[in-house]
C-alpha cells in the first residue's frame, strides 16, 4: 500500500510541475508594465520564462526575443535572437536623431538587438553596432573587423 501511494504522489507531482509550465502560469508572474510593452510590440506572443534575478525581470518570447527591464519596468536590453526588432518598438523607443540616423543608412531591416542605459543606446545590426550617446546625442557607427 505504501508503494503505491509513493507512485501516485511522484505521479501527482509531475502532473502540478507540468502545469506549472503552462503560457498562462508564465504571463502570471510578468509585472503589467511588462506585459504591457509586450503586448505592444509582442502582440499575441506566448512566453517561454520569466525571471526575476536581483532588481531586473527577465522574458523570453518563445521562439522569440529576450527582453531584460529594470526595477522601474523599462527595457534595458531586447536580443532578436536571430530575428529582427519591430520596426514600431524602434520608432517607439529610440530617440528620433538614432531612428533617423538608422532609416538613413536603411539599417532599419536590420535591427537584432538593443541596449540602453543612463548613458547610451547601443544598436546591435548583422555585422556592426550604432551606439548613441545621450549627452551628446552623437550617433557612431563601428566598423566591422576585417
Amino acid at each position: 500500500m505504501t508503494k503505491r501511494l509513493y507512485i501516485l504522489l511522484i505521479a501527482l507531482a509531475g502532473l502540478a510541475f507540468t502545469a506549472c509550465s503552462t503560457d498562462d502560469d508564465v504571463w502570471d508572474n510578468v509585472p503589467p508594465k511588462i506585459a504591457e510593452f509586450i503586448n505592444q510590440y509582442y502582440p499575441n506572443s506566448e512566453l517561454s520564462t520569466c525571471e526575476k534575478t536581483g532588481s531586473d525581470w527577465h522574458v523570453r518570447i518563445k521562439d522569440g526575443a529576450g527582453l531584460t527591464f529594470n526595477a522601474q519596468y523599462s527595457w534595458t536590453n531586447i536580443a532578436g535572437y536571430g530575428e529582427i526588432l519591430p520596426q514600431v518598438l524602434l520608432f517607439d523607443q529610440l530617440p528620433p536623431a538614432l531612428y533617423n540616423y538608422l532609416e538613413e543608412v536603411e539599417a532599419l531591416n536590420g535591427v537584432y538587438s538593443l541596449e540602453r542605459d543612463s548613458r547610451q543606446y547601443v544598436v546591435g545590426l548583422s555585422s556592426t553596432s550604432v551606439t548613441y550617446d545621450i549627452e551628446s546625442e552623437s550617433v557612431r557607427s563601428a566598423q566591422p573587423p576585417v
